[in-house]
């Protein structure tokens, strides 16, 4: 279920790059393959709460984890233990050390049009009232197709915070919020 999810939600990334393709002539999406290791990692990642994710698949957590966030800053703000089952520059996922509850999907894209007009593209996709949060040069969070999502904008680089399981998606909403300010985008990366 969680891969499922995980793969939909990087698929709602990718189809939210190709927002940049509407109203104008410029070229959109993301600089990155699509093939690249967030679609395989993913889609591989499927582990229970007592097993350690595959090696193979998911770099460990640290230096070679996720760069964005660290298992610590999203327990801080999920309220409960959570650890980083994979990580890369890509794409991250931060599970529940108990299995139960909130766990949230990190994922970067660079955008090639202005970021301005490309989050207000992508505020239009949300479903009901949005946040705007104090982050970044644009960061909000509302409920899109899959559920409740945050996205800061870095220059040309945008950071989507997927939270997958919250109690509603005010909660979703919320949590969401709260990572963004905590998300700190590399400078090698932006």
């Amino acid at each position: 279920m969680r891969a499922t999810w995980a793969a939909g939600a990087v698929a709602a990334v990718l189809m939210t790059a190709g927002l940049a393709g509407c109203g104008g002539s410029e070229s959109s999406g993301a600089v990155d393959d699509p093939t690249d290791p967030p679609s395989s990692a993913a889609s591989s990642v499927t582990t229970s709460p007592t097993e350690e994710p595959p090696t193979s698949d998911a770099p460990p957590a640290g230096e070679d984890g996720c760069p964005y966030l660290t298992a610590d800053q999203v327990t801080a703000a999920l309220g409960a233990p959570t650890q980083e089952t994979a990580g890369t520059a890509n794409a991250c996922f931060f599970d529940p050390k108990s299995g139960e509850g909130p766990s949230v999907l990190l994922s970067r894209v660079d955008v090639e049009i202005d970021p301005a007009e490309y989050a207000q593209q992508s505020k239009l996709l949300c479903e009901g009232p949005v946040t705007d949060v104090d982050a970044g040069d644009v960061a909000f969070a509302c409920v899109m197709g899959l559920g409740p999502q945050g996205q800061l904008y870095v220059d040309r680089v945008l950071v989507n915070v997927a939270v997958n399981d919250a109690s509603d998606d005010a909660t979703g909403i919320a949590l969401a919020a709260a990572l963004l300010p905590e998300v700190t985008v590399p400078p090698d990366s932006g």
